[in-house]
């Protein structure tokens, strides 16, 4: 029906494995949303691939493209285009509108990489809660207004925060590749959470840990187990 070609440069790319986009584009009624690997943004005409409107991560919000890439797709929320932008300041996150591109809210301080994991919204403490993993913590925020509702500090070595945060009844997962996971309790009276356990493995070798180090698979909890495939490729149960 319809293509559109720009020509990025892969020049600032740490680690150049292949080019192209990383990010599944997003698809909300008549447009698409597409994010490309240096950090351009675009909002499609889906029947017609007119460019509505656009932003450039980099040139736009100070951005700087991590070692694979930028990955992470952007979410539709409402009216709200949710985004990893990695920008600063104050601008991991951003929030556009998603029929003009302007600007909604900002907010988390970039002190790292912006890591690789996926924004995604869970109902938990009788409000909506927009999950980021980042390299630094895990945070919760307002989606509508990019209030931090509450943080876990948690360092990710190699800004590898590449799974999909998991969430089943009061438990949220999140699972890197060097530290294991860590298991928060959500609230169910507040926007809270505390910290239920986390990896204590020396080592992400399998025969070195008895955790979870999933780095690319995303988790599942089922009852009272997790389920997960390792940084290395073994199935285990926790």
């Amino acid at each position: 029906l319809w293509t559109y070609e720009w020509h990025p440069s892969y020049r600032l790319f740490q680690v150049v494995y292949a080019i192209g986009p990383r990010a599944t584009p997003t698809v909300d009624g008549d447009r698409v949303y597409f994010l490309g690997a240096t950090g351009r943004l675009f909002c499609f005409d889906v029947k017609t691939g007119t460019v509505i409107w656009e932003k450039d991560y980099v040139a736009d919000f100070g951005a700087s493209v991590d070692v694979w890439g930028m990955v992470s797709s952007p979410l539709v929320d409402g009216d709200r285009l949710i985004t990893v932008a990695g920008g600063e300041p104050d601008a991991l996150v951003v929030a556009f509108d998603k029929r003009t591109g302007d600007e909604l809210w900002r907010a988390i301080e970039v002190t790292s990489e912006m890591g690789y994991t996926q924004p995604v919204i869970f109902e938990a403490g009788g409000v909506r809660q927009l999950i980021i993993w980042h390299p630094m913590a895990l945070s919760s925020l307002n989606p509508e207004t990019g209030e931090v509702y509450w943080e876990q500090p948690w360092e990710v070595a190699g800004s590898l925060s590449v799974a999909t945060p998991v969430k089943s009844g009061d438990y949220l997962l999140v699972s890197q590749f060097f530290a294991g996971s860590l298991m928060m309790r959500l609230s169910r009276d507040r926007p809270d959470a505390t910290e239920l356990w986390r990896g204590k493995s020396r080592s992400e070798l399998p025969d070195q840990t008895e955790g979870l180090h999933a780095l690319v698979t995303t988790p599942a909890i089922m009852g009272d187990y997790v389920y997960g495939v390792g940084s290395y490729g073994e199935l285990r149960g926790l």
